[in-house]
């Protein structure tokens, strides 16, 4: 099948959808993505290399978007620590909640399914699932929700593919409730010590 190529294509109102092979400067804006109902539209980015965290603000958490998502690809952590992110709600400044937290795992391959359940005081954190620093990566995908609008607690819902640091492979489902109520613009990644070495960080507004 061959391709069709044009300099030009004008849309009903009379404006160019293309100009000379490149798209209009408002095409694609968040306004007009979010009007066109696209699921899924892309805020950020960010590469961590010996960071000692990752953090997005309120030029990204805005009342544009109730929920977020982010996604974490090929994290490494420069120490064989726990993972940890917080939120606040004056872009940083404090961090200052509790955080109550349960997981369900289950081993690739063989073993059992478990979980467990916690606690822990201005930090959310993947307890029990140190990462190693030998080169073995994470994916992380977590969701927001309602992050940027006043409810009960603000909940985040975290999937997992976890290379442990004892060689084995897993699934893990997270549940974080923060005692925070209010709307929240702000969130860092970090590790429990030591730097974050790399890792790929997106982060994206729900069109609901």
């Amino acid at each position: 099948m061959g391709t069709l190529k044009v300099d030009n294509i004008q849309k009903r109102d009379g404006t160019a959808l293309i100009t000379d092979g490149a798209a209009s400067t408002n095409l694609l804006s968040q306004a007009a993505l979010r009007s066109a109902g696209v699921h899924q539209i892309k805020l950020a980015t960010a590469s961590a290399s010996s960071s000692s965290e990752i953090a997005f603000d309120n030029t990204i958490f805005t009342s544009d978007f109730k929920t977020y998502i982010i996604r974490i690809n090929s994290i490494v952590l420069s120490s064989n620590v726990n993972f940890r992110f917080a939120e606040s709600p004056d872009n940083g400044s404090t961090y200052s909640f509790t955080s109550k937290y349960g997981y369900m795992h289950v081993p690739m391959g063989t073993g059992t399914p478990s979980g467990s359940s916690g606690s822990t005081t201005n930090y959310h954190e993947f307890v029990g699932w140190n990462h190693p620093t030998s080169g073995k990566t994470q994916f992380y995908e977590f969701v927001l929700h309602n992050f940027t609008t006043t409810q009960t607690n603000k909940l985040i819902t975290v999937y997992n593919f976890h290379q442990n640091n004892n060689g084995n492979p897993y699934i893990v489902h997270y549940g974080f409730e923060s005692s925070l109520t209010t709307a929240q613009n702000h969130i860092k990644f970090y590790g429990a010590s030591g730097n974050i070495t790399s890792g790929e960080f997106t982060v994206y507004g729900v069109v609901e």
